[in-house]
Protein backbone atom coordinates (compact mmCIF):
# COMPACT_ATOMS: atom_id res chain seq x y z
CA UNK A 1 0.00 0.00 0.00
CA UNK A 2 1.60 3.53 -1.09
CA UNK A 3 0.64 6.76 0.87
CA UNK A 4 0.70 9.14 -1.70
CA UNK A 5 0.49 12.35 1.11
CA UNK A 6 3.94 12.09 2.47
CA UNK A 7 6.09 15.29 1.86
CA UNK A 8 9.66 16.37 2.51
CA UNK A 9 10.94 19.54 2.71
CA UNK A 10 13.93 20.27 0.69
CA UNK A 11 15.63 22.70 2.90
CA UNK A 12 15.32 20.81 6.36
CA UNK A 13 14.13 17.51 5.23
CA UNK A 14 11.43 17.27 7.50
CA UNK A 15 8.90 14.36 6.56
CA UNK A 16 5.31 14.48 7.28
CA UNK A 17 1.45 14.05 5.71
CA UNK A 18 0.01 16.80 3.97
CA UNK A 19 -1.95 17.83 6.66
CA UNK A 20 1.72 18.32 9.05
CA UNK A 21 2.27 20.96 6.13
CA UNK A 22 -0.85 23.30 6.53
CA UNK A 23 0.25 27.04 6.30
CA UNK A 24 0.07 28.74 9.77
CA UNK A 25 2.13 31.90 8.95
CA UNK A 26 0.27 35.34 7.98
CA UNK A 27 2.89 35.83 5.44
CA UNK A 28 2.55 32.40 3.91
CA UNK A 29 1.39 31.32 0.33
CA UNK A 30 -2.25 29.23 1.45
CA UNK A 31 -1.67 27.65 -1.64
CA UNK A 32 1.56 25.93 -0.95
CA UNK A 33 2.53 23.72 1.92
CA UNK A 34 4.30 25.48 4.75
CA UNK A 35 7.06 23.18 6.52
CA UNK A 36 6.06 23.65 10.21
CA UNK A 37 10.49 22.66 11.58
CA UNK A 38 11.86 25.70 9.40
CA UNK A 39 8.80 27.52 8.08
CA UNK A 40 9.66 26.97 4.45
CA UNK A 41 6.79 27.96 2.22
CA UNK A 42 8.57 27.20 -1.39
CA UNK A 43 6.16 24.92 -3.30
CA UNK A 44 9.08 24.02 -5.65
CA UNK A 45 11.61 22.84 -2.83
CA UNK A 46 8.97 20.32 -1.71
CA UNK A 47 9.14 16.61 -2.32
CA UNK A 48 6.48 14.13 -2.57
CA UNK A 49 7.91 10.91 -0.38
CA UNK A 50 7.76 7.54 -2.09
CA UNK A 51 6.42 4.97 1.32
CA UNK A 52 5.30 1.78 1.53
CA UNK A 53 3.75 0.16 4.38
CA UNK A 54 4.19 -3.40 4.68
CA UNK A 55 1.40 -5.33 6.12
CA UNK A 56 2.45 -8.01 9.22
CA UNK A 57 0.73 -11.21 8.54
Amino acid sequence: MRTPDTFECGMCFFQGSAENFTPTTASANINALECPNCLNNDWDSFYEVETEKKMVA
